[in-house]
């Protein structure tokens, strides 16, 4: 197994977002991760070499735009399910 370490700094990336990237990645190998001083740090053994470092940095960061974006539409989101559901009948 080839083994990595990748670090993260926590101010600029939270812990939630970190794990749902990793995850992406269970099937490619493992992970322990550590946080210290505002530092996240991921020890990865990966089962077959490849650049999986790189990966696992651009999906950290498709991961934290994802949620930045879904934070930043919850209101639109909210007036279009509010709207849809004025329409069906379904609230007097």
């Amino acid at each position: 197994m080839n083994e990595d370490v990748i670090t993260f700094d926590a101010n600029v990336f939270s812990l939630d977002t970190i794990k749902r990237a990793l995850y992406r990645f269970t099937d490619k190998g493992t992970f322990d991760i550590q946080v210290k001083d505002n530092i996240i740090s991921v020890q990865v053994q990966f089962k077959a070499p490849d650049d999986w470092a790189s990966k696992i940095k651009n999906e950290v960061l498709d991961q934290d735009l994802r949620d930045t974006l879904s934070k930043e539409t919850t209101n639109i989101r909210t007036l279009i399910l509010a709207n849809a559901f004025s329409n069906t009948g379904l609230i007097d």
